[in-house]
């Protein structure tokens, strides 16, 4: 997480291309944007991330991908524990009751319980599910612009996919080393020299 905010993507110098950003006076390469809550036109961006506060391009989707990837893991973990918990601490018709509890408020006003430490573990049970299948949707969405070589802005408009390269596009993302870098993000994989100019 912390390479993805640190790392800065701005388009530094004017390139010689057919777009031109009025904001920022350069010419910029076909991929770039020009983000209005960064104030600058970024390499390859993909989106502006509200939990990072910064934008997503080319030289920190890497970073991003990979902590997807992680929190969808970790999420999984802690489900799978979670789950086991709940099933082996309370009885079956507790953890019926509590999850009804826990979906439908109005069943508290029907069923004159006081809250207990059941309800809470399922609170964090249906959370946890919940966060599971969003960081995981996520994580999917995102892979799947990597390999078709897309942005999320060009996956939102339809712009066509390039099956036919699928390891130039993981080049163009996680670097020459793209095998060490999906495993580890401080594996040394530099990005190609044309990584943010070219359309894939």
């Amino acid at each position: 997480m912390i390479f993805s905010i640190l790392t800065d993507t701005r388009v530094k110098a004017s390139l010689d291309s057919d777009s031109y950003c009025q904001v920022c006076k350069l010419q910029r390469p076909a991929k770039a944007w020009h983000c209005k809550k960064c104030n600058a036109c970024i390499l390859r961006r993909d989106h502006h991330c509200f939990f990072f506060s910064r934008c997503i391009g080319l030289r920190n989707q890497r970073y991003y991908v990979l902590y997807l990837g992680y929190i969808f893991v970790s999420m999984i973990y802690s489900l799978y524990y979670n789950y086991y918990y709940v099933v082996t601490k309370f009885e079956e018709q507790s953890m019926v009751l509590s999850a009804f509890r826990v979906v439908n408020p109005f069943l508290r006003y029907l069923i004159p319980e006081p809250l207990g430490i059941a309800d809470l573990y399922m609170l964090f049970l249906f959370l946890n599910t919940g966060l599971a299948f969003w960081s995981g949707g996520l994580f999917c969405f995102h892979v799947m612009n990597v390999v078709r070589g897309l942005t999320a802005h060009e996956s939102r408009k339809d712009f066509g996919a390039n099956w036919e390269m699928v390891k130039r596009n993981f080049v163009g993302v996680f670097g020459v080393r793209w095998f060490w870098a999906v495993i580890s993000p401080f594996a040394n994989s530099p990005l190609p020299e044309d990584a943010g100019l070219k359309c894939h």
